[in-house]
């Protein structure tokens, strides 16, 4: 080890000005090291560690903290790793943070013994520390040693080079090397001068007719070199014959970056997207402004053809049936043409367009179509055609067969076609507008815009475009209103076919003082509200699945309000047609009758089973319609939880349930008072064959069958009918039913006394004529031989009766026979009492007349008619004269008039067998 204390002191602070480069030993500007030749790092590793260290820059403590991460922190005392703490170390987030780790650094000029001992070593023992600082010297004493061994080793080179410089200044110096003689070179110039002009005499014409030859080289370097630029306008024309567009834009774009390579303006974006680089231009490439001004002019003929090329494009991308992977190749074919207007635009603009007029095209295709049709079968609004549609509808109801036989059927025929109108308008709309909407996300998105510069977006913008999350809310904006414009054309054209901007039907005054509803224009004439009901509910179920498939699709808000809009309206306007047309076919349902009796129910018509059916339709559409059930089974048959519905929906079908039922009741009493008129002539043939022995112009026929309907509908068809509204429409009814009941046994009672009054008032001429105008003598008439011929005809009066009502309504025989029992009972006593007396053979008389008629219709008598005899045997009784008889004699005499009664009704057993009991007849 070299002692410190041994070195001079000039020779140690000589040394260290040389290894530091300084000019004195108490600097004021720090100047930075120069590393060492790596020939002068000394071999042993502690002084190679020191001197990388103190070789490495000093970081400035007002630096970035990544200065911090270069430093040296190695404890110069040898007892730690580290003198900071490795979190510590990668951590500094602050400048005073810094400045405090770089005062621990013993390389930084900020270094501070005291605060390094104070955070690095407060916690290191004294021992330690005197370890530390024998090892700090030892190292000091190594670095001293090596520099003192490189200033020794290299003085003798440096006195060399120092001698041979001197010398070589002062050899220049004795050879006039001076500014006065220019360094000794203007001899030089001189000469030089005179052999240029020299040379320029013998080879001037040589290099002249040199440059000529290298220009016709060049020229001719640059027509091989650039054949492909100069026959691109003729692949180009070729290309587009050939329709290879993919081709032709490649050899346009390679033209593009040798056209503007030539100009000097490379593109950056261009030279990214080139494969071909061998079309690249070097710097030593010889291109003359001539050269340039042919190049100018080839592509002057290029951008004739590239403006053909653009135009062809953008009428295929105008192009509605090609595929949207088609269409989106055509666009950035169109971007790298470098078209002036945004060709994703022209697309999503011009498929708008083919959108919007296809909707009108389609629509008044189909209304032409209704036109026609119209205009062919033009008829008059009848009660009768109308009746008969209904007719012809119930029975497509029973058969199912709305389908069949359309072409030939002028009612389905018109339905079909604006059925197939609503079809055409909505599968335009499922085919397009989901389309269209992935198209508009995708211009939404940028997917097409790849090619648009910054600024051209800038201009067209102007700097005010507005922007959330990346995406452009302009145009946002302009693809909703694109899509919100065709959901609301097609809004549009549904809402003015069937008028569902009216909300009410208007009403207008008849000639008679009644109110009817004009039914709008896409009605027919003459339809009924079968027809109505089942393609108004198609219609609806076409509305509701295009809406349902559009939903699908995720429209923004506002134009899918537009389809549900319509989706109510249409509900709401096609359940009032409906309701309208099913109480103005309520009116005239009586014309359907055709006194046919129901091989099923034989105690009523089949104008019932046609009634349920049609009311039962029209309610179970209403129903589909209002909420938005258009699948559904029949009501009937539902076993699944039933849908809410509104109670505006409620309250409409409702009404019209009722006012319909009160008016096919009224319909029936009507039909029952007023002649038969056959609906269609040509089937009353048929008709009059299944009728049987019904006489249709009876009256007394009429009422009975009409009476037998609306027992049925007492007591089956309107309950029935009422649960099943009940049970649909969750709404309370027994009120309702509670009242039809009582209209119903009133219009019952209504008939019922009307034919019993008729055939009433013919005994009631019998019984007076027999017992007050035929001449009796009630007080001096002999014994009774016979029961009076009045009794008889009487009898056979009821006889008529019941072969009538057996006839037709078997149910109303004992009912009817009851209550004519009661009037000739009634009859009879009125007469009885207006006998002033009666001898003894007027009172047997009249007894066994009484008794004859009595036991005869013994099961016909009801209570009312017991008590009625009974009063008549009083009367009897009353107005006899008892002087008369001689005792014992009455006896006899009724002992007579018994076996008389039984003789006379054995003797009448054939005459009057239908008023025995079943269980009578049966011995017989």
């Amino acid at each position: 080890m070299i002692n410190r204390a041994e070195i001079p002191e000039y020779a140690e602070d000589a040394a260290l000005l040389r290894f530091y480069q300084l000019d004195s030993l108490e600097p004021e500007v720090w100047v930075d090291q120069v590393p060492l030749d790596d020939a002068t790092v000394p071999a042993d590793a502690t002084l190679r560690h020191f001197s990388q260290r103190f070789d490495e820059p000093i970081k400035d403590s007002n630096s970035g903290s990544n200065d911090l991460q270069f430093a040296d922190d190695t404890d110069p005392l040898g007892i730690r790793g580290s003198i900071f703490d490795d979190a510590a170390h990668h951590n500094v987030t602050n400048i005073s943070q810094l400045k405090e780790r770089s005062a621990l650094v013993i390389t930084n000029k900020s270094f501070q013994p005291r605060y390094f001992l104070q955070q690095v070593h407060k916690d290191t023992s004294y021992n330690e520390l005197i370890s530390g600082e024998e090892r700090l010297r030892l190292s000091v004493d190594q670095r001293a040693e090596a520099l003192k061994h490189l200033v020794h080793t290299n003085f003798d080179r440096f006195v060399s080079a120092k001698v041979t410089v001197d010398h070589v200044y002062e050899e220049m110096k004795s050879k006039q090397l001076n500014p006065e003689e220019e360094y000794g070179t203007g001899f030089l110039e001189k000469s030089l001068n005179e052999a240029n002009s020299r040379a320029d005499q013998i080879y001037g014409p040589i290099v002249e007719r040199r440059q000529k030859v290298e220009k016709v080289r060049s020229t001719l370097t640059v027509l091989q070199r650039y054949k492909f630029f100069f026959n691109l306008p003729s692949n180009l024309l070729e290309s587009i014959k050939q329709h290879k567009y993919e081709g032709a834009i490649r050899d346009y774009k390679k033209g593009k970056f040798l056209y503007h390579d030539l100009q000097k303006n490379h593109n950056a974006d261009i030279l990214d997207d080139m494969d071909n680089q061998e079309f690249r231009l070097g710097d030593d490439t010889n291109i003359t402004e001539l050269h340039r001004k042919v190049f100018e002019k080839v592509w002057t003929e290029v951008n004739k053809i590239v403006v053909e090329l653009r135009g062809v494009l953008l009428k295929m991308l105008a192009d509605p049936w090609r595929s949207m992977e088609e269409q989106e190749k055509t666009i950035n074919f169109l971007f790298d043409l470098d078209t002036t207007e945004d060709p994703a635009w022209f697309y999503l603009d011009s498929q708008y367009q083919w959108i919007i007029g296809l909707l009108k095209e389609t629509y008044e295709t189909n209304v032409k179509k209704l036109n026609v049709h119209r205009a062919a079968h033009e008829i008059e609004e009848s009660d009768t055609q109308r009746s008969l549609s209904l007719k012809k509808g119930i029975e497509q109801v029973r058969n199912k067969s709305f389908d069949v036989n359309t072409d030939r059927d002028p009612d389905n025929r018109y339905w079909r076609i604006t059925s197939d109108l609503v079809k055409a308008l909505s599968a335009l709309l499922l085919r397009c507008l989901p389309d269209f909407w992935r198209l508009s996300k995708a211009f939404i998105e940028g997917k097409f815009a790849h090619k648009a510069t910054t600024s051209k977006t800038s201009e067209n913008d102007g700097g005010g475009r507005r922007r959330r999350q990346g995406v452009d809310l302009g145009k946002v904006e302009q693809c909703q209103s694109m899509t919100r414009n065709i959901v609301d054309m097609y809004a549009k054209l549904i809402s003015d076919h069937f008028d569902l901007n009216v909300r009410d039907m208007p009403v207008q005054q008849n000639p008679d003082g009644t109110e009817s509803v004009i039914m709008p224009t896409f009605i027919p004439i003459n339809a009924s509200s079968i027809h109505v009901s089942e393609y108004l509910t198609r219609i609806v179920g076409d509305l509701s699945h295009c809406v349902n498939d559009i939903s699908a699709i995720h429209l923004a808000g506002e134009a899918f309000s537009g389809l549900t809009d319509l989706i109510e309206k249409a509900r709401w306007k096609f359940v009032d047609i409906i309701c309208k047309c099913w109480e103005r076919d309520a009116k005239t349902f009586y014309l359907l009758e055709e006194w046919i009796l129901d091989p099923e129910i034989p105690q009523c018509t089949g104008l019932l089973k046609r009634y349920y059916d049609y009311h039962k339709f029209c309610a179970r559409s209403t129903f589909r319609i209002s909420t938005h059930v258009v699948t559904m089974d029949d009501m009937a048959n539902q076993t699944h939880e039933r849908p809410e519905v509104k109670p505006e929906y409620v309250e409409k079908i409702r009404g019209s349930f009722l006012e319909s039922t009160y008016t096919f009741l009224d319909g029936l009493v009507r039909l029952a008072f007023s002649d038969y008129t056959p609906l269609n002539e040509k089937e009353e043939v048929q008709l009059a064959k299944k009728r049987d022995k019904i006489d249709v112009h009876s009256m007394d026929m009429r009422i009975l069958l009409t009476v037998g309907n609306l027992a049925h509908m007492r007591s089956t068809v309107i309950p029935k009918l009422v649960g099943l509204f009940k049970l649909a429409y969750k709404c309370n009814m027994d009120e309702d039913l509670k009242t039809l009941i009582e209209v119903v046994d009133q219009l019952d009672k209504i008939l019922f006394n009307d034919y019993i009054k008729r055939k009433s008032g013919l005994m009631r001429d019998i019984i007076r004529q027999g017992i007050l105008l035929s001449g009796v003598d009630w007080y001096n008439i002999p014994k009774p031989t016979e029961v009076h011929s009045y009794v008889y005809e009487a009898l056979m009066t009821l006889v008529m009766v019941h072969s009538q009502v057996s006839s037709v309504t078997k149910q109303l025989v004992h009912r009817a026979v009851s209550a004519l029992l009661e009037n000739m009972a009634n009859d009879c006593l009125e007469s009885f009492r207006q006998v002033e007396r009666f001898g003894m053979g007027g009172m047997l008389q009249a007894t066994l007349e009484i008794e004859f008629m009595h036991q005869t219709l013994q099961q016909y008598v009801t209570s009312a008619a017991s008590d009625t005899l009974q009063l008549i045997y009083q009367s009897i009784e009353q107005s006899y004269d008892a002087q008369q008889q001689n005792a014992g004699e009455l006896q006899s005499e009724l002992n007579h008039v018994k076996d008389l009664l039984v003789f006379s009704r054995k003797s009448t057993v054939v005459q009057f067998l239908c008023f025995k009991q079943n269980k009578d007849r049966s011995r017989k």
